[in-house]
């Protein structure tokens, strides 16, 4: 009886010996054990979700997507438009873009999958798909615009409330891979540099209908993206502009920067 309560007390001993090791090893308090990923609090997570469910169910929102610095894959420092998803995306607005040493405005208008743009006043011009100057489909889009982004916010955190735009948000932050921005940024997801983690700011209403008011991210050293969101469920008329022209054939030649890539012709 004796060596039997002996066994019995040491092995509690070794019990309590383990979970006090095991509680010691996953304390990241002194900057220990690195390989514990941050984690997310529910509020934020529930408040990203909810975002990005509603998100991905906007028909229409106003679109404000400035760029700080210089991002390789984006030519215009900013992008204000009113973008409609259903049934179709469509969208229009106007692009800043630099060419050479000027900066020009290209009033533009997407559809039928295809975007109409007059670039420094020289008349519309069929630009395709519209990634020259900037691809307006992509930033609702659920699988690559804000929506996806909200989804895979890692380590978010509620960092209180504040007023943006007169809109009282609840202000979010963490991190994301940097290949889930390529969407935003017309980078390729596989292209180098997008191996690692970058910081995100989300701000969403607080009046309990969980629309994006702002995200803000860093792809690169020295440069920002951000995108405004504002009259969500906005109804978008686009029709494609009544003249447009055709641009002449491609020139044998590289043109130099700020040059335009065709000449408008007709």
């Amino acid at each position: 009886m004796k060596r039997s309560k002996r066994f019995a007390i040491a092995s509690a001993s070794a019990v309590v010996a383990a979970a006090i090791a095991l509680t010691g090893c996953s304390s990241n308090d002194d900057g220990g054990s690195s390989d514990t990923t941050t984690a997310s609090d529910s509020a934020a997570t529930t408040s990203l979700n909810a975002a990005a469910d509603t998100a991905a169910a906007l028909t229409g929102a106003k679109v404000d997507l400035k760029v700080e610095g210089s991002l390789q894959g984006v030519n215009a420092s900013e992008v204000e438009a009113t973008v409609a998803t259903k049934p179709k995306v469509v969208g229009e607005g106007t692009a800043t873009l630099q060419m050479g040493d000027k900066s020009v405005e290209a009033p533009f208008v997407y559809v039928d999958d295809h975007m109409y743009a007059d670039v420094d006043d020289k008349g519309y011009l069929d630009y395709g798909d519209g990634r020259s100057i900037y691809d307006v489909s992509k930033i609702l889009d659920v699988n690559a615009g804000v929506p996806h982004i909200l989804r895979s916010v890692q380590g978010a955190t509620e960092e209180g409330s504040e007023t943006v735009d007169g809109v009282e948000a609840t202000k979010i932050t963490g991190t994301i891979p940097a290949k889930d921005l390529a969407g935003l940024t017309g980078t390729s997801p596989q292209a180098k540099g997008l191996d690692g983690d970058i910081p995100v700011t989300v701000w969403v209403t607080k009046d309990g209908k969980n629309n994006v008011v702002r995200v803000t991210s860093e792809p690169a050293k020295g440069a920002s993206l951000t995108v405004t969101l504002s009259d969500w469920g906005k109804t978008v008329t686009v029709k494609k502009p009544a003249d447009v022209k055709e641009p002449s054939a491609k020139p044998s030649q590289a043109p130099k920067s700020g040059e335009p890539t065709r000449t408008p012709v007709g």
